[in-house]
């Protein structure tokens, strides 16, 4: 993580009374960014900015549907929020929270769709396979060919690293039209409580 979006997570973190997730930083295995603890039970939560100059707002690399499903697993709230210029100044406009069901269908339309099917050639682009594709088309004429199963698995992991997206972007606009507005650790505590999120 840059030492810009370190500071941009840790001023959200304190704005909101979440504490960090795990004290021994990041690692290889996806881990919330954070704890809000509701009595003695801790909500996990996931957060994400972006500057006002720009209409999106960035993810995560290697996107796919596993990574989606972590998401869904591990975390109950997204905190997404606006920052007021270009380069983080400390200064926030709004945030957004969501649950993984209000981010599912951003979800599968940037990230699982994209990712199982075709898609089509553009001028920078000749276009990609899509897994579900690749399994349709390609693979039973691997099998037939006696490829072996190693080999297959390393062809079919190939295939699922270059069908991840890199860093899809998420639409400021589907932010704010399927989350609600927060200001304070209280609207977050709030909003996890409404929502019946299980800790």
């Amino acid at each position: 993580m840059s030492s810009q979006d370190d500071a941009r997570e840790k001023a959200q973190k304190t704005l909101f009374g979440v504490k960090d997730y795990s004290s021994t930083g990041r690692g290889n295995t996806y881990t919330p960014d954070g704890k809000l603890f509701i009595g003695d039970k801790p909500y996990t939560i996931e957060f994400k900015s972006k500057p006002q100059t720009k209409g999106d707002v960035s993810t995560a690399r290697g996107f796919k549907p596993s990574k989606a499903k972590e998401w869904k697993d591990q975390t109950d709230v997204f905190v997404f929020s606006e920052f007021e210029g270009k380069d983080f100044n400390g200064n926030f406009i709004e945030h957004y929270a969501l649950t993984y069901d209000d981010l599912h269908p951003i979800i599968e339309e940037k990230v699982i769709r994209p990712f199982n099917e075709v898609r089509p050639p553009r001028k920078n682009s000749d276009g990609y396979y899509g897994m579900k594709e690749f399994e349709r088309n390609v693979l039973p004429l691997l099998e037939e060919e006696d490829f072996s199963s190693a080999d297959i698995k390393r062809i079919a992991h190939t295939m699922e690293v270059g069908t991840s997206l890199n860093d899809p972007k998420f639409r400021w606009k589907e932010i704010q039209k399927r989350g609600t507005q927060i200001h304070t650790p209280e609207d977050l505590r709030d909003f996890c409580l409404k929502n019946h999120l299980s800790a």
